[in-house]
């Protein structure tokens, strides 16, 4: 027995039941306050881990993020009470600064060191590139999506970006990544995968992914890969409700590509999809099936690492009746971690359900020791039990100040922008042509919203090139007063500049863009997004940019008046 193996045993024999539970849950702390209820579920359940968000909301139930669950959300809302967040609805948390946000993170990591199991417990999120930011504040440097790494042809980008996305992350003291995304996205109309695919070719994903797993390992991050076995077919978003995928058994297999790849490679955990795939169980969702979870992924494709549910607030999981029974037949599939990010009050009955299950032996002793100890062993490997897991406030921005990783955002960003086509070459416009810029107010501009990255920073970007460019800034939905405040300029304007921002979070409608183009006048739509979702057939030129970076920008900017 080696020295990690000794460490790992030791530590679960110090361990009882309610303890061992409590390590097979990832629970959610949003916004930047420490409430009673995020020490109390730390105290009392041990989970492994915390999914954390820093400036998106500052609370996460049925209310405040109706899209996690969908319809199904409030079914598992409960009344606030004692010491849970009751706030406003729609309001951001505070701008706070990367120390002391690592100050926070590492007051709830004391509180982890100091209860009876004495397991640190990590930090996760989601920074996937584009919109997917979790940390916005700092002065966090964006990434394109993995789609506009891809499009650099270089599969070195992909390390790059993960290094420098692990490399401003870590400091903070977030040490986990639900990342990189393995889905090989075939569907074009897909709403929820899309440009956070590599790619619609499996061996491209495969070749970009590995690499991605290698940059994140070197910043020191322990990668997800997700989601097996493969969400890029599907037609529906997994938040609203179940999808089904039914593909044929060698069709299938070619969404598995980028996994075994990954596994091949040495990915230490991978995230399962709220999804049916009738070739293989067509019955329960992948989360749920024993025949995905523990006879295909560890049994034929070897993976040996954690595997975590995705979040088990989705309209997907809750649609299929009791929570409580869906995350005790998750565990027993084989899932080690339970991700469960809702805030809403769920989790004591989670947890106490699978105390009984474990007391009674319906969760055998065997299969919650492997969860529990599979964990642990990924912990010992990326030195979380060092210190307490805690990280030096002082030193909490040198990732994001490190110029390398200014030096990367930039060169990825820049690859990833390009024309899409421009059959009446508009582009670049014309010293006398009259330009009218339509931008809109995205949510990581709005949440950001700093002097690096703010609304209203296309049109700063433009008006370095030239200082006549007017612009009407819009709402995401081009609402009726924005439609008219539009139409009232348009006569001023030789060549319309509009924005068409793919956020997977809200309603999309561009029929407003159609009406644009019926004017007569030149329109350059700009978008993060090259699927027909975002780009339509009249649209006749379109700047894609994977991404809503200032520096993103600032290179559109340049193809626009520059060329």
């Amino acid at each position: 027995m080696n020295e990690r193996e000794a460490f790992v045993k030791n530590k679960l024999g110090q361990m009882n039941i309610p303890q061992k539970v409590g390590q097979l849950f990832v629970v959610g702390f949003a916004g930047s306050i420490i409430n009673p209820e995020i020490k109390r579920i730390i105290q009392n359940f041990c989970p492994a881990g915390l999914r954390v968000t820093s400036g998106i909301m500052r609370t996460k139930d049925a209310i405040h993020d109706a899209y996690a669950g969908g319809d199904f959300g409030m079914s598992i809302y409960t009344k606030p009470s004692a010491g849970r967040k009751d706030f406003v609805k729609g309001i951001l948390p505070p701008y706070i600064t990367n120390s002391y946000y690592c100050d926070i993170l590492n007051e709830l990591k004391k509180i982890a060191v100091a209860n009876g199991a004495c397991i640190p417990i990590h930090a996760t999120m989601d920074m996937e590139g584009n919109m997917s930011c979790d940390h916005t504040r700092g002065g966090i440097r964006l990434m394109p999506d993995p789609m506009g790494v891809a499009r650099s042809g270089d599969p070195q980008m992909a390390y790059d970006v993960a290094w420098a996305t692990g490399r401003q992350l870590r400091p903070l003291g977030v040490n986990w990544l639900h990342s990189p995304v393995l889905d090989v996205n075939t569907n074009p109309l897909n709403p929820e995968i899309s440009t956070r695919s590599y790619s619609s070719d499996p061996a491209r994903a495969a070749e970009f992914a590995v690499k991605a797993i290698a940059g994140y390992r070197d910043a020191g991050i322990i990668a997800t890969g997700k989601h097996y076995p493969g969400r890029g077919e599907s037609a529906q978003d997994a938040h609203h409700g179940l999808p089904v995928i039914d593909l044929s058994l060698e069709d299938f297999k070619k969404h598995l590509i980028p996994f075994k790849a990954c596994i091949d490679a040495g990915i230490p955990a991978i995230m399962s999809a709220h999804t049916i795939y009738p070739c293989i169980d067509g019955e329960n969702a992948a989360t749920l099936s024993k025949k995905m979870l523990t006879g295909l992924l560890r049994e034929e494709l070897g993976f040996e690492g954690v595997v975590t549910t995705d979040a088990m607030e989705m309209g997907s999981i809750l649609q299929l009746g009791p929570l409580e029974d869906s995350v005790l037949k998750s565990v027993l599939a084989g899932a080690d971690l339970v991700l469960f990010r809702e805030e809403a009050g769920a989790i004591d009955r989670l947890i106490e359900r699978l105390i009984r299950a474990a007391e009674t032996g319906e969760l055998p002793t065997e299969r919650l020791d492997e969860a529990v100890t599979r964990t642990l062993k990924l912990k010992y490997d990326y030195c979380l039990f060092k210190n307490g897991n805690l990280s030096d406030p002082v030193k909490a921005g040198d990732g994001i100040e490190d110029p390398q990783v200014q030096k990367i955002a930039t060169k990825s960003a820049r690859a990833a922008c390009h024309i899409l086509r421009d059959k009446k070459q508009v582009c670049p416009i014309s010293t006398s042509k009259r330009i009218l810029l339509i931008e809109q107010v995205n949510p990581i501009h709005l949440n950001i919203n700093d002097s690096r990255i703010h609304p209203g920073i296309f049109w700063e970007k433009m008006l370095k090139l030239r200082d006549d460019v007017s612009m009407v800034e819009t709402t995401m939905m081009f609402d009726e007063n924005d439609q008219k405040r539009i139409m009232d300029r348009v006569d001023d304007a030789d060549v319309i500049v509009v924005t068409n921002w793919y956020y997977r979070r809200n309603d999309f409608d561009d029929s407003f863009l159609e009406k644009l183009h019926l004017l007569g006048k030149p329109v350059v739509v700009v978008t993060n997004n090259p699927y027909p979702l975002t780009v339509k057939d009249e649209f006749e030129t379109v700047i894609v940019t994977y991404s809503v970076s200032p520096e993103s920008i600032e290179k559109v900017a340049e193809l626009l008046l520059k060329g």
